[in-house]
């Protein structure tokens, strides 16, 4: 090969390295070290994360109190891919050996669901965990005020929505790149959202 060429090969190489790397980078390398701290806030003043994927369906399943279960949400066709997930512990129902009723409605065009059982739930018998991989939207106010998908990221929560319009930000964790996780300490609505 040509000697002179090779300062021109090794650009158009970094050009293409560079041009992979465009995508939003996951959350493992940008989330807080430790959970993210739990506070109240008026619902008009938090950022709620968008999804452009096609809408989860609702979802209502019946199992037997007093064994774990786990209830996967995932987005419609083509893809399929999960949406969030719903993990009860063994002891989440007081009522063990009855028959539970769990309900889950996504909310359109945000992360964010509604939970209702036919049992009372046990505080902190069951976590949340939101997906976000493939159809992360950060609306465009996130953005004007975190300057970047990756700030956003970093300041992401559980909601659980509150009466009088106003949002607790549960303490939230990343377990994996791209999702979220909180425990839930009752039924009820909830959303990923960030502080404004």
């Amino acid at each position: 090969m040509d000697s002179r060429l090779t300062p021109y090969l090794f650009g158009f190489t970094m050009l293409l390295s560079a041009a992979g790397c465009g995508a939003r980078q996951p959350v493992a390398s940008t989330a807080p070290a430790g959970p993210t701290p739990a506070r109240i806030l008026p619902l008009a003043r938090v950022i709620g994360l968008e999804t452009s994927g096609p809408s989860p369906s609702d979802t209502t399943v019946s199992f037997t109190a007093g064994t774990p279960r786990t209830i996967v949400l995932t987005h419609g066709p083509p893809d399929n891919i999960e949406f969030a997930s719903v993990s009860f512990a063994a002891h989440a129902f007081a009522d063990s050996g009855q028959t539970v009723t769990v309900d889950i409605k996504p909310r359109p065009g945000v992360y964010g669901l509604d939970l209702a059982t036919s049992l009372p739930l046990r505080s902190g018998e069951a976590r949340l965990v939101f997906d976000y991989a493939r159809y992360f939207s950060a609306p465009a106010r996130a953005l004007q005020l975190y300057h970047s998908h990756a700030g956003f990221e970093r300041v992401l929560a559980v909601g659980r929505v509150l009466p009088d319009d106003q949002i607790e930000l549960l303490s939230s964790t990343h377990p994996e790149p791209d999702d979220i996780e909180a425990v839930l300490p009752v039924t009820g609505s909830y959303l990923v959202a960030a502080p404004q």
